[in-house]
């Protein structure tokens, strides 16, 4: 065989099993449940357009009641008629950013879900004296939070013990 078509052969060999570097693997597995906290924190994107479009309106209300000069009344109308357009491309994008937010939570999931199978997934961790109320980390607040935390202290009470 010559050494050109030699070359050639080992380019397009595929390798079944590349090598990969077990202990990367299983740490970068571990802290999968800190890229859905990632997630988590992008959701609210939603609330943040709603809040920009009340301000902008009642900014454009106050605006125009303080404008006493109708040159002046003018430029405004027509910068707050500006702000309104940015206001609404705000508020679609936003709508946007959300559905593909709620792609991308269903997606790590169900890849959660596969992984999970083969490895241990380690929850994410608040940094400490940074709590949140959401103890088991799933994203709301309800009574498993609750009694989490009353059994948490109820542990460390008697380990002080």
């Amino acid at each position: 065989m010559s050494i050109k078509l030699k070359k050639l052969m080992e380019e397009f060999t595929l390798d079944e099993n590349p090598k990969v570097d077990r202990f990367q693997v299983t740490e970068a597995v571990r802290n999968y449940a800190r890229v859905g906290k990632q997630l988590r924190v992008n959701s609210n994107i939603m609330e943040a357009a709603k809040q920009l479009a009340e301000m902008a309106d009642n900014a454009q209300n106050h605006v125009l009641s303080e404008t006493s000069d109708w040159f002046d009344a003018v430029s405004v109308k027509r910068n707050m008629k500006e702000l309104k357009g940015l206001t609404g491309q705000f508020k679609k994008t936003a709508v946007e950013a959300n559905a593909t937010n709620q792609r991308l939570s269903a997606l790590y999931e169900d890849m959660g879900n596969i992984l999970n199978r083969y490895y241990d997934i380690d929850e994410a961790l608040d940094p400490v004296g940074d709590e949140d109320p959401d103890v088991d980390n799933d994203g709301d607040t309800d009574d498993s939070d609750a009694y989490l935390k009353k059994r948490r202290d109820a542990v460390s009470k008697a380990v002080g013990k």
